[in-house]
């Protein structure tokens, strides 16, 4: 497995491509696609330990999953990827993929809806497996 989607009302792709990881250690680089109604941006994004913090966001949420207070979040090591989530007995997960230091930069931003349990808990073993090291 390559990708996980994250979502069914829209959804939140991270692929590992083959020529951005070696074969002997960590995930650095993700393609991150979001898809929303009318929405698609997809962006290259880096991370220099295996996406530990985006593992263990979404862990977090799977083991809050009755609830939490405001926001829980995850920004990438660059800031082209940025995570947020609230609880109202659902998970409203917000997110924002963009270029913000080119001459002509770009975002794209939206909002996620996540049943809690079952949706959460089978996203973090989805992530759990693509994200393991070769």
């Amino acid at each position: 497995m390559n990708e996980v989607a994250i979502g069914h009302q829209g959804a939140l792709n991270f692929r590992v491509e083959g020529t951005l990881h070696s074969t002997d250690g960590p995930i650095e680089n993700l393609t991150v696609t979001a898809e929303l109604q009318e929405l698609r941006a997809s962006k290259n994004v880096y991370d220099f330990d295996g996406w530990s913090g985006l593992l263990s966001f979404f862990e977090e949420l799977a083991l809050n999953w009755r609830g939490w207070d405001g926001n829980k979040n995850f920004d990438s090591l660059e800031g082209d990827f940025r995570l947020s989530a609230k609880h109202d007995g659902h998970v409203r997960l917000s997110f924002e993929l963009g270029e913000f230091d080119r001459p002509t930069p770009w975002a794209a931003k939206g909002e996620l809806t996540l049943d809690p349990g079952e949706e959460l808990t089978a996203a973090v073993e989805a992530l759990r497996h693509l994200l393991a090291a070769p």
